[in-house]
């Protein structure tokens, strides 16, 4: 049937007047309020002082004057910081949680005038149980292992370690002390200092000063002890109770105070005792050191010095004073010696600088000893074997 001409008129205004409101409308959906939560990602492991960092903001900041916030659907208090409002005075216990954020009395035509974020908080730092390990030889790799339960990261030294079911490994260079850290999603860490053990064999030692390393005759009875099975190690000494060192350090403080003389090459004669068979070991007497204490004492460093009424003690607590004998020990590991042996005449040798011994003696691929006397109790945790004294 035919519609009339007015009434098809009303009709299409009608329709036209629909669609316009549609498209009004439709522009006035498109104005955002810009609700966002900043801090915290939906589906975040977070811990609970995190949350404090957490903010709520909107395109028009002076909106947020309308926006109420909940936690778990509880209404929590917040406060106005510039342009942003953060929650304010409250704590969460460990667990799941809903954050949400709304504009009182929103308009439907507002977009973005809600949001809603879950998340977890977790305040338990991951377990972490270490495998023991021990190496045979310092110059080699270890592999540490161990469980931990809920980190997603390990790390030993720098090292990530491989992560797999709640098990670790990873291998590192060999080292003294290594330190193993469990991270878990939230930031939560547990960490460990492990002491690697080190093999070190039972030693028959002769202890040659250099005076008689380079006579020919003093090292034919040394190797003719060796093939008799007699001995199987020969000490040679890098630094004595004197102060002074018998061959050409590298060591910047050791030519300053003319503590160097070139009595023997100590890298050939490593190499000449290795060709045998035998084990080389350095000998370094740590702080009865009468060069070091009477060059320190005129130079005016008088902290360097023992004052014993003699000059001839160094002070085992100054970091200089340690770090001389740190790098004199390194230095004889770099050169090849397998072993390194603090020879301290019954002096006290403090724990913190055997670590800090044995840290740079394994670093550059030797073990650490000390000889057994009245003055160290016991040495065992802090080096890697002890000796009894010999002639």
């Amino acid at each position: 049937m035919n519609v009339p001409p007015r009434k098809l008129g009303l009709v299409l205004l009608v329709f036209l007047t629909a669609v316009s409101f549609t498209v009004v409308a439709s522009a006035l959906h498109l104005k955002r309020f810009g609700l966002a939560v900043e801090g915290l990602e939906h589906g975040a492991v977070l811990k609970a002082a995190a949350v404090r960092e957490v903010s709520v903001t909107a395109e028009d900041p002076r909106g947020l004057d309308k926006v109420d916030v909940f936690v778990d659907d509880e209404p929590v208090p917040t406060r106005r910081d510039g342009d942003r409002l953060r929650l304010d005075g409250f704590e969460l216990v460990e667990g799941m949680h809903t954050l949400r954020a709304r504009v009182r009395d929103a308009s439907m035509l507002w977009l973005d005038a809600e949001i809603e974020h879950s998340f977890t908080i977790d305040d338990t730092a991951p377990s972490l149980t270490i495998d023991r390990t021990e190496v045979a030889d310092p110059r080699t790799s270890i592999t540490v292992r161990g469980t931990t339960d809920e980190a997603v990261l390990v790390r030993v030294g720098q090292n990530s370690a491989r992560l797999l079911g709640g098990t670790f490994e990873v291998t590192v260079p060999s080292a003294a002390t290594v330190f193993v850290e469990a991270r878990d999603a939230a930031g939560n860490a547990t960490g460990q200092h492990v002491t690697v053990p080190v093999v070190c064999p039972a030693m028959r030692v002769a202890h040659l000063d250099p005076g008689e390393w380079t006579s020919p005759h003093s090292r034919r009875a040394v190797f003719a002890m060796a093939r008799k099975d007699e001995i199987d190690t020969v000490v040679l000494d890098v630094k004595d109770e004197t102060g002074q060192i018998p061959y050409l350090s590298n060591v910047v403080l050791a030519g300053q105070i003319n503590a160097v003389s070139d009595r023997y090459d100590p890298r050939a004669a490593v190499d000449q005792l290795h060709r045998a068979g035998l084990r080389a070991v350095a000998r370094v007497v740590p702080f009865r050191d009468p060069l070091f204490a009477k060059a320190a004492w005129h130079a005016g460093l008088r902290s360097h010095v023992a004052h014993n009424g003699a000059l001839v003690f160094t002070d085992s607590s100054h970091p200089e004073v340690r770090g001389y004998v740190v790098a004199l020990a390194r230095e004889a590991a770099s050169l090849g010696f397998d072993d390194v042996l603090l020879d301290h005449g019954g002096d006290e040798l403090p724990a913190s600088f055997l670590a800090e011994a044995r840290e740079g003696v394994r670093a550059a691929g030797a073990r650490l000893g000390v000889v057994a006397t009245q003055g160290i109790a016991d040495a065992s945790a802090d080096v890697d074997f002890v000796v009894q004294p010999f002639g």
